[in-house]
């Protein structure tokens, strides 16, 4: 079985529960819910270990009272934080969850906005054939020169799931030009994709991505399902699940995390990614933004 590497930065998220986003100068009542540790890595992660797969998670720890809630939450799934001396605390965010499950975040960054190089020194990029990126992993030009650094010592015939995010258009070009390269699957979801792409259709930027990439795209279209593209005589779309939606936070990241539990067991694309669809509806029918590390 394929082993997984995610790896990329750890946060507590303050949850509630909103009428709706205020507009400037609004003002609404919330319903504090929780806090609870997040992350795009640690979400994906926690997937695959759901579906009774076995991965690393590699998140960078500092120090303070989010770092502390962080460690103990590593620590109880099984997982030694890596403590990065000399840094200050981990970031956190605020999400306000609006009735239809839709939700909306600001970030406060911490010490995941500091990565360098030598973090990377004790991984084995050979011990891998599969590996996680987050596009928020590269909103800042330093830790995303470092992760690229990192993930351009993988081995050649392993795979890379990037997850496009909501701020991919920040990114540098140069550095996404990069990333974007034979052995890499894109996922994103329809509004992340003309972000991304150039072209003027969906079939166009589809085209274009495959063409950098050499490996299939992956567009999730949500309640619609998730269509998928390896060549023009192999695509489609797999039906989504139907579910009471009350929580969309780390959908996404769970639809990654169940698509690579399914491809570490050999399953084909469209089962793999059939699996991450069906992790994410359990999602988005909870409260809590992850599914526990054991089904």
């Amino acid at each position: 079985m394929t082993k997984t590497l995610f790896f990329g930065a750890a946060l507590v998220d303050a949850l509630m529960n909103v009428p709706q986003v205020p507009q400037s100068a609004g003002n609404v009542l919330g319903d504090f819910l929780e806090y609870q540790v997040g992350g795009c890595a640690i979400n994906a992660f926690c997937a695959l270990r759901y579906a009774g797969v076995d991965a690393d998670l590699f998140v960078p720890v500092g120090h303070g009272a989010n770092a502390d809630r962080i460690s103990a939450y590593l620590q109880n799934i099984g997982v030694t934080p890596r403590v990065i001396s000399g840094t200050p605390d981990n970031g956190w965010t605020v999400a306000m969850i609006e009735p239809n499950g839709e939700r909306t975040f600001i970030v406060l960054p911490g010490m995941e906005q500091l990565w360098r190089d030598n973090w990377f020194k004790h991984l084995d990029m050979n011990s891998y054939g599969q590996f996680y990126l987050s596009g928020f992993q590269l909103s800042n030009p330093l830790v995303a020169a470092a992760s690229i650094a990192a993930l351009e010592q993988r081995p050649k015939d392993s795979l890379l799931l990037f997850d496009v995010a909501a701020r991919i258009k920040s990114v540098d070009k140069t550095l996404l030009d990069r990333l974007l390269r034979s052995g890499v699957i894109v996922h994103c979801n329809e509004a992340e994709l003309p972000q991304i792409a150039q072209g003027a259709t969906f079939a166009e930027q589809v085209h274009y991505l495959h063409a950098l990439t050499h490996q299939p795209v992956v567009v999730t279209l949500g309640a619609k399902g998730t269509y998928y593209y390896v060549d023009a005589d192999n695509d489609g779309i797999v039906p989504g699940v139907a579910v009471k939606v009350v929580n969309t936070v780390g959908a996404g990241d769970t639809h990654c995390g169940g698509m690579l539990a399914g491809l570490a067991q050999g399953l084909g694309l469209p089962e793999a990614i059939a699996l991450g669809n069906r992790l994410a509806a359990k999602v988005c029918g909870m409260q809590a933004n992850m599914l526990p590390v054991h089904g």
